[in-house]
């Protein structure tokens, strides 16, 4: 059955890695050109991607839970609590937009405001670019002293984990040259590589050496 899974969550890394291209074209590219469709598709992608990013990152413990049942653990509900703020955060917009063609001028102004405030389930992205951050910064290290994964698959974790935690306080300062910087590298060339690459490690058996791996002190 674990086996099972570990291929259902390898797919489902595999699946966040093609989401985060996606969701790069619609909304770097279709929304300056069709706002509306690109700004639903773009929260679209992001409330699915958290549903498969929370197998993969369940699948990822059960891997490296014989390294360090402790850290592993951390990093699992680290990277739940952003899979799930992911799913909210991106089928709240998503409602909001199809809700405002149907609304008449005043309902569609406080929409729109409620639109350009924080989102009150994940504020500056904390969820979505932070805290999902921070775990794979857990996972990412685990991975490089355990071995029980490439170790460079580890350093691709650490390296993503800070351009995500970069693009977060990027997002919260304003900072536009930043956030299309740390962003576009997260999701158009860091995050997809990492993700696909992960999802192919989980469908894999693992190997002896890998289950003699030591753990982390």
């Amino acid at each position: 059955m674990n086996r099972s899974f570990d291929r259902f969550g390898g797919l489902s890394a595999m699946m966040v890695g093609v989401l985060s291209i996606l969701y790069a074209i619609f909304f770097l590219v279709i929304t300056p050109r069709a706002e509306a469709t690109g700004a639903l598709g773009s929260w679209i992608i992001l409330a699915v991607s958290g549903v498969f990013s929370s197998a993969a990152f369940v699948a990822l413990y059960l891997r490296l839970r014989p390294a360090s049942e402790g850290f592993a653990l951390w990093g699992l509900v680290l990277g739940l609590f952003s899979s799930f703020a992911t799913l909210v955060h991106g089928a709240w917009q998503a409602l909001l937009l199809t809700t405002l063609p149907a609304a008449d001028q005043s309902q569609r102004a406080a929409i729109e405001l409620v639109r350009m405030v924080a989102s009150p389930v994940d504020p500056a992205g904390v969820a979505t670019f932070g805290v999902i951050g921070l775990a794979a910064l857990v996972t990412g290290m685990i991975i490089i002293v355990s071995g029980r994964l490439p170790r460079t698959l580890g350093y691709l974790a650490v390296a993503n984990a800070v351009l995500l935690v970069t693009l977060y306080f990027a997002t919260a300062a304003g900072a536009q040259t930043l956030i299309l910087l740390s962003g576009g590298l997260t999701s158009v060339l860091v995050g997809p590589i990492y993700w696909v690459w992960l999802g192919r490690e989980l469908r894999r058996e693992t190997a002896p050496a890998a289950m003699a791996a030591p753990s982390m002190a």
